[in-house]
């Protein structure tokens, strides 16, 4: 459940515990510590394509990525629903200006799934900013639905479930 194995102090206190739910209650110590949402959350940081630095030919720090990494595990600690999992990654900047005031940070911390991706070119430009959005819609599609779309941004394939205009 952690990804550690168990010290030695743990295995024998476990074999010496002969209650009944001995091993409930280490699959519940287990699933309450830290360390589950930092095993967890790597699977879903990799699906987001995370990265503490921009990547590609701008490979600089980037010092607020780890926010969006500690908001991931946190989430899966607090055993967060994954409907509201991903809505907060999505629309998290739109609902934290409808939500309460406590969580406005926590949610727009969480739109760093749509912020945390490839950047292209070397300023904020706009010659550049459609392929910021067109990295962005790739990464929500191929997280979210299994499924990659970018082909449909230029033309339309027989067999593919997403046409232009659908893409647009």
């Amino acid at each position: 459940l952690t990804g550690l194995p168990p010290t030695p102090d743990e295995i024998q206190a476990f074999l010496q515990d002969g209650a009944p739910d001995a091993f409930s209650r280490v699959v519940d110590r287990l699933l309450a510590s830290p360390d589950y949402g930092v095993r967890w959350g790597r699977h879903w940081l990799d699906v987001a394509r995370y990265a503490d630095t921009a990547g590609d030919g701008s490979d600089y720090p980037v010092p607020q990525a780890g926010q969006y990494r500690d908001w991931v595990v946190n989430a899966i600690n607090a055993d967060q629903p994954f409907d509201q999992f991903v809505r907060d990654q999505i629309a998290g900047d739109i609902l934290a200006g409808t939500g309460p005031v406590e969580d406005y940070a926590r949610r727009v911390t969480a739109t760093g799934f749509l912020a945390i991706g490839k950047r292209y070119g070397y300023s904020p430009s706009p010659d550049y900013q459609y392929l910021d959005f067109a990295d962005v819609i790739d990464s929500v599609s191929r997280s979210l639905l299994g499924l990659s779309v970018g082909c449909a941004r230029c033309h339309d394939h027989k067999q593919q479930p997403m046409t232009q205009p659908e893409y647009y």
